[in-house]
């Protein structure tokens, strides 16, 4: 059976795939898959080449990057008329609504497992998913035969304190919460947090955000706060939480 990690260049996902490669789980993986979706944070994709090379450089390990396609531009051209395909994400809608995602299907699972139809060559496939003991509910069966979810950091008994602590004590370059910038399932902190800390890409979500508010062949206004509010006008001046997480979770596989 391939052993494949399923890197999301998070915290969880790259703990996972350093201290594999250390070792410390009772199996080897084979290589690390990542899906780029074209929208994350440049802080996620610095790291991510970043990873890239060390565990190369180090362990003689591959990580392998696909892709189908950049996500914001395609939803932009989308609007515009230039593409039939609807890249759908769960945007809010002024009704309370929320439209069902393709995003994660369309954008990282289909990606993914295009790849790993073409090298598995009939053997079945044990996909590491960084999950960690207090995110024990995300877990999920594989919907494909030849795929087999497993959850080392579970099997473990590893916790997201055990791993933030983990990068200290070794002086390991710590990844940033891993999501696309256009997330819907961003909470209010973690928005706070993206515009206190990427200026820059608040402003491109913000303008965004403005994009999609009359989204083709939808009567009610979308947004990207779960507040139903244009992005700009959010207050932020609230008290922050310590734990600026996703509201919700992208199968497995995407903020880890």
């Amino acid at each position: 059976m391939l052993q494949v990690i399923s890197l999301g260049a998070g915290k969880q996902s790259s703990y996972m795939l350093l201290n594999a490669l250390e070792n410390k789980f009772k199996f080897k993986p084979d290589f690390a898959i990542y899906a780029e979706t074209g929208s994350e944070l440049e802080a996620t994709n610095t790291y991510v080449h970043w990873l890239r090379n060390y565990v190369k450089i180090k362990y003689n390990f591959d990580i392998i990057f696909v892709s189908n396609g950049n996500l914001m531009y395609d939803i932009e051209q989308y609007i515009n008329g230039y593409k039939k395909g609807n890249p759908q994400i769960p945007l809010r809608l002024k009704n309370g609504g929320i439209l069902n995602r393709h995003c994660t299907s369309d954008y990282k699972l289909k990606p993914i497992r295009k790849y790993l139809q073409s090298v598995r060559n009939k053997e079945n496939i044990s996909l590491w998913l960084g999950i960690s003991l207090d995110e024990i509910e995300r877990i999920k069966y594989s919907n494909v035969k030849y795929i087999q979810h497993y959850y080392p950091l579970i099997e473990n008994r590893i916790k997201i304190e055990n791993i933030v602590i983990w990068f200290k004590i070794n002086n390991m370059q710590e990844p940033t919460k891993s999501s696309c910038l256009i997330c819907p399932f961003h909470s209010i902190n973690y928005w706070r947090l993206i515009k206190n800390n990427f200026p820059k890409e608040f402003k491109k979500a913000c303008e965004f955000d403005e994009l999609i508010r009359i989204y083709p062949k939808l009567k009610a206004n979308t947004f990207l706060s779960s507040q139903q509010i244009p992005l700009k006008d959010i207050d932020f001046t609230q008290q922050p939480s310590l734990f600026p997480e996703l509201i919700e979770e992208c199968y497995g596989l995407c903020g880890l």
